[in-house]
């Protein structure tokens, strides 16, 4: 498929088209230490020589150094840490190797390579998750060389029972971590953790595991690892993978009537069925994991009419079952699906073959996620066409209209928030039932640590004899404690007969499982009879439907202890936790293919409270007038640009982030206006966007400006969200806002 053919399938709209060249690659031969078992291995695999990288990354973990790889999507980051591994395990039958892998797809995929690897029966590899079969963990745990698990799993399922993990800790020589850039935010400061006190465990038994890290480009990737592991690594980041042409097209987002338009998912499924239908292996990346269902969906109606198989196209996405999970990566790996619409659970390294077109189903949430998705196309040094379908919201609409940003600015650092006292907290307990902590442990951590252990001390959660601090009760704290979320309940998503459909988190059961929503289930189309939260299950009806649901919430925040706090010219910047009462007062409902708003819903369903972390931007009486219409128009538009700009600041979906905005805050009477991370108990983005929020108001101005509209538009400052429906909006009074902001601060 052309450029040219995808262009005419969009119509009209704006389309910019970049070149990226490719590159030949550079060689090394098999190194002549490599073990004779490992170079038969890779000799009858077909493997006969390495990409410069993996060479490198060879030679210097077999002086003992930890590593850090950080090369291209496809550049064969696997053998980087794959080679080192399998030495230390076969020139020492007991030694033992840990990798750890952000998804389970991940660590099946790489499984089923050392699978492939490996012939004969010299090592033993296992995966070790939830999926896991309880009557093999014992013969994995005493017999495994090499187990490939999660962060997860090493949180709640390893450490806590370390003592039958006790022959395996002594001898583990290796420790990788792959797609650490993943870890960032909270979820990234509970892993930095989960590290620490599985290193301190292997102290204890006096072993010191070599740690051997992969990265997608992401900007200080070394401090990343020093954060994740508080050691320095060699960095090895010159690739030598051949990479083909690649042709990458950002698609703006109508400027048309919107009622009048198809969605941008009946977009990318439409344009999704074209590729299959033309055997183009192709893969849509989505945010949400409704917006996969739609995808999905508009693919196999235009296939069905097109009378060809509509099962050539498949979805992926959290929720689903094990036994679908597994049985859609059977599909993908052996070639059977020629198409897949998925969140970015697809993002990471895992092996799908190679792909001749990637879609874009919207800006992925960071510039680094924009990289690794489009360098899904065109794997193994192929050409491949990676294409954005910008959204009708401003932070795309801007980004597609100066693409320069995303090809000129740079990648994000990925920051892991390790010094969060609420993280902290957390992890201590599970550090100190594992093993009482040490004064000197405590003192080597930080005064952070101590102060958190002080306050467990003072709150009867820890006890202290001599130097030593221990959790007083004998039920694991690591059942209580979501790494990826604070919020650990669950609703289960049930049929009529009774069989589950999946499950999702209760906060986000309670916008998107409300009685009347619509849930799509691999194409299929479910509507919800029934939220019963104190019990976690939602009841579903399979109904057909033709139109998705989206709640309108309110929310009420009272701001708690502070953690930041900075002065940005006229305005004072906070980042604080924050209680957060939100109820769904109703809900839309739209057409999936587009047209616009069917009918508005009211809902009478009880509020929900959730401790979480927020960021305040407030500005006093005497720097605000209350009664200035024009004033009260730009702080709710300031909101809005704040809101829609997170995406491109702390790399979430906008689905992620919440906003409020008081023109008198009961508290202290100032206009104010808040961000809040919507999962329980935050994920990290507010805490990205606190040290960057001049930036981003130099954004927003930009943003503001650029729009071609008279005073507002869905394009700059209209949001659908918005539960005022957009009332006391103004482009203007926004941009006076922000200017006066930005000038009190000066040049730079």
């Amino acid at each position: 498929m052309e450029p040219r053919v995808l262009q005419e399938l969009m119509g009209q709209r704006g389309v910019s088209l970049h070149v990226l060249p490719g590159q030949p690659g550079t060689y090394a031969t098999l190194p002549e230490k490599l073990h004779p078992t490992l170079r038969h291995w890779l000799t009858e695999s077909g493997i006969v020589r390495l990409y410069s990288h993996q060479a490198e990354s060879y030679g210097s973990a077999s002086q003992g150094n930890d590593i850090l790889v950080t090369t291209g999507t496809s550049s064969g980051k696997s053998l980087c840490y794959l080679l080192p591994t399998l030495q230390a395990c076969l020139e020492e039958p007991m030694g033992r190797a840990l990798m750890i892998f952000p998804t389970k797809a991940l660590a099946q995929d790489q499984m089923q390579k050392l699978e492939k690897l490996i012939s004969g029966a010299e090592l033993t590899v296992a995966t070790y998750d939830g999926d896991t079969p309880k009557s093999q963990r014992s013969a994995i745990r005493k017999s495994a060389n090499i187990i490939l698990t999660n962060p997860d799993m090493l949180h709640v399922g390893i450490l806590p029972g370390h003592e039958a993990w006790t022959k395996f800790l002594r001898n583990l020589r290796v420790l990788v971590i792959d797609e650490a850039h993943v870890y960032r935010g909270a979820f990234g400061g509970h892993v930095s953790w989960v590290i620490e006190r599985l290193l301190r465990l292997c102290e204890w038994h006096g072993n010191r595991p070599q740690i051997i890290s992969c990265s997608a480009t992401i900007a200080e990737p070394v401090t990343h690892f020093q954060t994740l592991t508080r050691r320095t690594p060699t960095w090895i980041n010159t690739d030598g993978a051949p990479r083909g042409n690649k042709e990458v097209l950002i698609i703006e987002a109508t400027s048309e009537d919107e009622s009048t338009q198809p969605s941008p998912n009946a977009d990318a499924g439409r344009l999704l069925a074209e590729a299959v239908a033309h055997s183009v292996r192709s893969m849509v990346f989505c945010r949400a994991r409704s917006s996969v269902e739609q995808v999905l969906r508009a693919a196999r109606k235009e296939l069905v009419k097109r009378d060809l198989d509509a099962q050539m196209v498949e979805s992926y996405r959290g929720g689903y079952t094990v036994k679908e999970r597994r049985q859609i990566e059977k599909d993908l790996f052996s070639g059977k699906l020629r198409g897949l619409a998925t969140t970015n659970a697809m993002e990471l390294g895992v092996d799908v073959g190679g792909l001749d077109l990637v879609i874009l189903n919207g800006y992925p949430g960071s510039i680094a996620s924009f990289w690794q998705q489009i360098g899904r196309a065109g794997r193994s040094g192929r050409e491949g066409i990676a294409l954005m379908i910008a959204h009708s919201d401003p932070l795309q609409q801007f980004l597609a209209s100066q693409p320069e940003l995303l090809f000129d600015q740079g990648v994000e650092p990925a920051r892991a928030s390790r010094e969060n006292p609420v993280i902290i907290a957390a992890q201590l307990k599970c550090a100190a039932y594992e093993r009482a902590l040490l004064t000197s442990e405590l003192e080597k951590w930080g005064e952070t640590a101590q102060n958190v252990v002080s306050g467990l001390v003072e709150g009867g959660e820890f006890q202290r004899a001599y130097d030593q601090h221990f959790y007083p009760s004998h039920d694991p704290p690591a059942r209580k404690v979501n790494i990826r979320t604070a919020g650990s309940s669950h609703v289960r998503l049930l049929l009529p007969n009774g069989n589950e459909l999946g499950e999702m988190e209760l906060w986000r059961a309670y916008r998107e499982a409300f009685p009347g929503a619509v849930y799509l289930h691999r194409g299929e189309s479910y509507v919800v009879s029934d939220l019963r939260h104190e019990i976690g299950e939602a009841l579903l009806m399979p109904q057909e439907v033709n139109y998705s649901t989206s709640a309108t919430v309110q929310a009420a925040i009272e701001p708690g202890v502070t953690i930041q706090q900075e002065t940005l010219g006229p305005a004072t910047i906070t980042l604080c936790g924050a209680t957060v009462t939100t109820q769904v007062t109703g809900y839309e409902t739209r057409t999936l293919d587009g047209g616009g708003n069917l009918e508005e819903h009211e809902l009478d369903l009880p509020t929900m409270t959730t401790q979480t972390i927020a960021l305040r931007l407030s500005l006093p009486m005497n720097d605000f007038d209350a009664t200035n219409p024009d004033q009260i128009k730009g702080l709710h538009t300031v909101e809005h640009v704040m809101r829609s700009l997170a995406p491109l600041i702390a790399g979430c979906d906008r689905t992620d982030i919440g906003s409020a905005w008081y023109l008198v805050s009961p508290d202290d009477f100032s206009a104010s206006i808040y961000l809040y991370d919507v999962a329980p108990g935050g994920l990290g983005f507010c805490e990205e966007i606190f040290p960057r929020l001049h930036a981003m108001l130099l954004k927003g101005e930009t943003m503001l400006q650029s729009c071609g509209c008279e005073d507002g538009c869905p394009l700059c400052c209209l949001s659908p969200s918005c539960e005022s429906r957009n009332e006391h909006i103004s482009k203007q009074a926004g941009l006076t806002l922000i200017s006066r902001i930005l000038a009190s601060l000066g040049p730079g």
